[in-house]
């Protein structure tokens, strides 16, 4: 109660209904006093005896009407003040309490009504805010690039997963921390310090090296900064994004690796039969040495034809312009026919070559000349890049699924870091001295590969120094009821030279 009376005290509404209140009833009060007054025989006058009564009766009264005016009033104004002031800190759970139908019972009711919209309002906004940033964050997130938010003294603000990943990072564990604590890679470094510093929104894209835990091997990224700024032009943070540009570099040097190869495979014939023709035309020469020189022209040339024959083959299947025509075939007498035909070639090198094929016949739907090229390759390599006196094996098995068959060789073997690239085109192994001396395009294998794929299939190897290697084949089996395949495109028996 004290606590109330000392607040409507300090009430300045209060204070003036008081004072409206004293002066509205004391002013007849102050007229009755002058006609009462007497005058005594000395001059001095004195008033009504109960003048004095009446002033302190009209206090009273003064006092309690500003009372029930101020708790009328006063308090209801209050109330909307606090209310004013709650919701502009923002809070829109306030509400007046409603006590009268009067004008300012209205007003209440029309604030109350006021901050239930807002908090609706309030509630709606802030629901959108927060689907918006879970959205923003689930895109980041899922990002294929790596992306790196830091504020301007290179603390970590966001990290994604691709950039969690690559830098061996877990955002939980790095938020608010220097990036610098936890790479070490100077060439970032030195782009954030650069973004940083200079005023330019993008910076021109930089080449770094990492190598991502876990991997062998290190990946090449390209990373683009950008300043985010305020609308004031204040910096606020750096986006830094990583794009993952390892086979992309890979493929560039893959290409001007083959562009090199090419050039020198086909260079090496050509020189050869510029440099012999040039020499045919010498009238002295014996018809011996026209004959020679003859045979090495004719040599050079079926070695650049195979080698162009074999570049336009792989080239076709790429782009789709060769397609198979399947049909049912035992692959078993394929691969006996083969073995057959290019049995000559084996026996220049006392070389015994054996096929094992399955106990019931090994049917696939497939080109028949396409799978004749298969295993020519794969023979010839065999016997190409083995010892004479060696023992060639070509077994056959089938599952369910598949038809198997491995070439066995006790050739030279393939070194093991050469195994991934060994069907890559014009890859040639080249550590044996023996093997060296053998000339091939390089091309065959990758032949084989397109091939086997273009079937639905699979190839692989497996291969020891001195120990010889294992190529092996896996080809759908035919299933019942399977009709021929669609006439190619082009003709595959051109393949077949």
């Amino acid at each position: 109660m004290s606590n109330w009376i000392a607040l409507q005290l300090k009430s300045k509404l209060f204070r003036k209904l008081f004072l409206y209140t004293f002066t509205t009833a004391m002013l007849p009060l102050v007229l009755m006093g002058f006609y009462w007054l007497r005058w005594t025989d000395g001059g001095s006058a004195v008033l009504f005896p109960g003048f004095f009564s009446v002033i302190v009766l009209a206090l009273l009264l003064a006092g309690i009407v500003a009372f029930f005016l101020s708790r009328n009033i006063t308090l209801p104004i209050s109330d909307l003040a606090k209310s004013a002031t709650e919701i502009a800190r923002g809070n829109f759970s306030h509400e007046i309490k409603v006590l009268s139908n009067d004008e300012i019972g209205r007003l209440a009711r029309l604030f109350n009504y006021m901050t239930t919209e807002l908090r609706r309002l309030d509630n709606m906004n802030l629901a959108q805010i927060i689907a918006e940033r879970n959205k923003t964050q689930t895109i980041i997130k899922n990002i294929a690039d790596g992306v790196v938010v830091t504020d301007p003294r290179g603390n970590i603000l966001l990290l994604n997963a691709s950039a969690e990943r690559w830098l061996g990072l877990r955002e939980r564990d790095a938020l608010q921390q220097p990036l610098e604590n936890f790479i070490s890679e100077e060439k970032m470094l030195q782009l954030l310090a650069d973004a940083g510093e200079n005023k330019l929104s993008a910076l021109p894209p930089l080449e770094i090296t990492l190598r991502p835990s876990g991997e062998w091997k290190p990946r090449i990224f390209q990373a683009h900064a950008a300043r985010v700024l305020q609308e004031d032009g204040e910096l606020i943070g750096i986006v830094t994004i990583l794009s993952d540009i390892t086979q992309q570099k890979e493929i560039d040097k893959m290409k001007t690796e083959l562009v090199s190869m090419v050039a020198h495979e086909l260079r090496s014939p050509l020189t050869s039969i510029s440099g012999f023709s040039e020499l045919l035309l010498d009238p002295e020469l014996s018809r011996e040495q026209q004959e020679e020189y003859a045979g090495i022209i004719l040599k050079e040339s079926n070695r650049l034809g195979e080698l162009i024959n074999k570049f336009l083959d792989i080239s076709r299947i790429e782009s789709g312009r060769i397609q198979p025509k399947k049909s049912p075939i035992d692959l078993a007498e394929t691969v006996q026919m083969v073995v057959g035909n290019n049995s000559y070639l084996a026996a220049k090198k006392n070389i015994e070559v054996e096929v094992h094929p399955p106990d019931e016949p090994a049917e696939i739907l497939a080109d028949s000349g396409m799978m004749e090229q298969v295993f020519l390759n794969l023979l010839s390599n065999a016997i190409k890049y083995s010892p004479e006196n060696t023992r060639i094996t070509l077994l056959l098995r089938q599952n369910e699924k598949e038809v198997i068959t491995e070439v066995h060789d006790q050739g030279y073997g393939i070194p093991r870091n050469a195994l991934g690239k060994i069907f890559d085109k014009f890859f040639r192994v080249t550590e044996h001295e023996a093997v060296r001396a053998n000339t091939g395009t390089g091309l065959g294998l990758a032949l084989v590969k397109q091939i086997v794929e273009l079937h639905g299939g699979r190839i692989t190897v497996e291969s020891e120094i001195g120990k010889g290697s294992v190529f092996t084949v896996y080809l759908p089996k035919a299933q019942p009821g399977h009709a021929d395949g669609a006439a190619p495109e082009e003709d595959t028996e051109n393949m077949i030279r």
